[in-house]
């Protein structure tokens, strides 16, 4: 039988101390460091304070919070993807959600440099529809999510400016007649 090492007697920051983060539900995580295999820091988050708890954010690392409250840490973005979807774009999908009383819980984040539309589905999101930017400055190609086989995006529906997208598709969530877009 193999024995554990003995714990180190290294103590953190306490949790007044360690560098935390509450996400939408309320719930608080904490910043962790851990090692990869080949050694190299790795951060996480933990909802209690443990060895290896950080009182400061790593430089170039943020704290970021999934649709479905999941907070964990990443780099932060420099990618020319991350910047390149406009306030005002995500605006308008979100406005357009808001004219529709059926789709007063769907939710509208930007993912990989693409506006996606989450639906609720009892405790979490799942995602039904997005908007990705084509070459055309203000054109967007439209996918819905799939349910055959094993689902997925499915190709694109149409390539154009996105508020002829939004006010022809958006309506369509929660309806039998999103099923019939193709």
């Amino acid at each position: 039988m193999a024995r554990r090492p003995p714990r180190s007697s290294k103590t953190g920051p306490t949790d007044s101390q360690a560098l935390s983060y509450t996400n939408r539900r309320g719930a608080t995580f904490y910043l962790h460091e851990g090692k990869t295999k080949t050694g190299k820091p790795r951060y996480f988050t933990s909802k209690t304070v443990r060895e290896g708890a950080l009182s400061a954010m790593p430089e170039d690392y943020e704290f970021t919070e999934s649709i479905n409250n999941v907070v964990s840490v990443r780099r932060v973005s420099t990618s020319k993807a991350a910047s390149k979807i406009p306030d005002t774009d995500l605006a308008m999908v979100r406005a357009e959600l808001a004219r529709h009383q059926h789709l007063g819980l769907h939710q509208v984040e930007v993912v990989k440099g693409e506006i996606v539309v989450f639906e609720p589905q009892h405790r979490r999101y799942d995602p039904v529809m997005k908007f990705m930017p084509a070459e055309e400055p203000g054109h967007y190609s439209v996918h819905r999510m799939t349910y055959r086989g094993d689902g997925g995006w499915s190709w694109p529906l149409t390539i154009g400016p996105l508020r002829k997208l939004v006010t022809k598709y958006i309506k369509h969530l929660g309806t039998e007649e999103f099923f019939e877009l193709m």
